[in-house]
């Protein structure tokens, strides 16, 4: 009979090392895929994660209050746009995508241009037609709309818009935040550029947002459209790839390469400026966005705030 040769201390001691690195690396591993998947639902396919958008959409509606007609303005129902030929309607967010949707859209009409896709000559706007042609459109035409997680798309806007190459989009912003806040380096001619916290300060106050940072609500009214489809960016080569199957569109046009966005490293960076004061704030004027399409409420930035479950 064999016997067993006693295990020596060090080898005990190494073991567990071993131990312990394997479970802080699974650890480790989960947490991160966690954060860097999204909403939970972007883990199931891509016919599964509809049906989880469309029923945290529909909990949402009903446990909230919304307003049931929005008016018939251009600032209204001015950005969700028409297309008759198609028979298809398209909540354009920006931020999310939407430069290549219009083009893949452009594209489906045969309609070529060297300029901006966004001329707003190329498009019908909802806010156009009578209350009986809305609600004809809205009921026969295929529906969707592009969200992405709130505060990455706030520090896209941001970078885009007041510190990239179109400046002239904030200008009237830029110059109204100096002026509150370092009224001294105000200069009427100049570009009057501001920083994040600011940014995050300044909006976090219940006042007009530009399209570029507005909540999604107001855009596109998700509780009184019922869009068809819901895609996400996180997710957009696979939302894309069934939209386009579910439009009936999949054998007429096609879809890009999906380029990465703002990584999760550069939102913590950015917001790691803001005090938790703001953050907060911001949070709460976005929160809708935050839970009607699933996403979890100031996500990435939680471990930033004193107290991140209040």
């Amino acid at each position: 009979m064999l016997s067993r040769k006693p295990v020596s201390r060090n080898a005990k001691v190494i073991l567990y090392l071993l131990f312990l690195l394997t479970t802080t690396l699974l650890l480790y591993y989960g947490t991160w895929k966690m954060a860097s998947s999204g909403p939970a639902s972007n883990n199931l396919d891509a016919t599964e994660r509809q049906n989880a958008r469309k029923k945290t959409m529909k909990e949402y509606c009903l446990a909230h209050s919304y307003e049931a007609k929005p008016a018939r303005t251009r600032d209204n129902l001015g950005f969700i746009v028409v297309d008759d030929e198609n028979k298809m309607i398209y909540c354009t967010i920006p931020k999310v995508s939407t430069t290549t949707w219009k083009t893949v859209l452009l594209d489906l009409r045969g309609v070529k241009t060297n300029k901006s896709v966004h001329q707003w000559h190329l498009w019908k706007r909802l806010y156009e037609y009578t209350e009986e042609e809305r609600e004809i459109r809205l009921q026969t035409y295929f529906k969707f709309v592009f969200v992405r997680e709130p505060l990455h798309r706030l520090l896209s806007a941001f970078k885009d818009k007041f510190i990239g190459y179109d400046l002239k989009v904030s200008r009237s912003d830029r110059n109204a935040i100096v002026k509150s806040y370092r009224p001294h380096d105000y200069d009427p001619s100049g570009e009057n550029q501001v920083s994040f916290p600011e940014f995050i300060k300044y909006f976090s106050e219940d006042i007009y947002r530009n399209q570029h940072w507005r909540q999604y609500e107001k855009l596109c009214h998700p509780c009184v459209i019922n869009y068809d489809f819901i895609g996400h960016l996180e997710t957009l080569e696979e939302d894309a790839a069934l939209l386009l199957k579910m439009a009936g569109i999949d054998d007429r046009v096609t879809f890009p390469p999906v380029h990465k966005s703002t990584r999760s490293s550069e939102v913590l960076e950015y917001f790691s400026q803001v005090p938790s004061e703001y953050i907060n704030r911001i949070g709460e004027l976005y929160r809708s966005d935050f839970e009607m399409f699933g996403y979890d409420f100031l996500g990435e930035v939680q471990p930033l705030l004193k107290n991140p479950s209040s």
